[in-house]
């Protein structure tokens, strides 16, 4: 599924700076069961918008270690931290921890500073990567989304199992909640509970 998406976002981006006016791009699976949407009307703005953050996150230094662990709360939701782990590689640091709310349900949060050329790309091809797009199967969807006055990335399986919210955060963050057994709502408690 993820090869789709890549490969629609990147016939996007061809299709808009070819001069074509089409407003939107959809597709449908040869069964049928997953149909791909995005709006390539805005492309130019996020484009521009893109251009001018990864700008501005390349001239920031990449955040250490102990500056990756101390944005993961002690507790979240009620939950206290577990699995814990902060990484730095190639100048692109990640801080990850486990939150398990009751025996079935779990949110894992998942901090990307894109801080530095290594982040800027991460929030380039990981977050703006995904504006104005929608796809939806009998499985599960994805969506943008409006949340915290910007935009977000709502993905869901329609089982209601795993939903992962992602959002940027000025200045510098990526936010990737991961949940098991938890409503959208759900995650988005969560991440107002995350002060960055």
């Amino acid at each position: 599924m993820k090869q789709h998406i890549l490969l629609l976002m990147m016939f996007t981006y061809i299709l808009t700076s070819c001069g074509n006016n089409k407003k939107t791009v959809e597709a449908t699976s040869e069964d049928g069961k997953t149909t791909v949407t995005a709006d390539v009307s805005k492309s130019d703005q996020v484009t521009e918008e893109m251009k001018k953050q990864t700008e501005e996150l390349q001239k920031l230094p990449p955040l250490n270690l102990e500056e990756l662990k101390a944005l993961l709360p002690e507790q979240l939701m009620g939950a206290k931290r577990s699995n814990f782990q902060a990484t730095s590689a190639t100048g692109t640091g990640l801080a990850t921890a486990e939150y398990a709310l009751n025996d079935t349900t779990n949110v894992q949060v998942n901090i990307w500073d894109c801080g530095g050329p290594g982040g800027a790309g991460i929030y380039s091809s990981q977050y703006l990567g995904m504006f104005n797009f929608q796809s939806e199967s009998d499985n599960e969807y994805t969506k943008t989304i409006e949340f915290q006055g910007n935009k977000a990335i709502e993905h869901c399986e329609k089982a209601g199992t795993r939903c992962t919210l992602t959002y940027f955060t000025s200045p510098r963050y990526m936010v990737v909640l991961e949940g098991n057994n938890i409503h959208p709502d759900g995650l988005k408690q969560a991440a107002g509970e995350l002060k960055l």
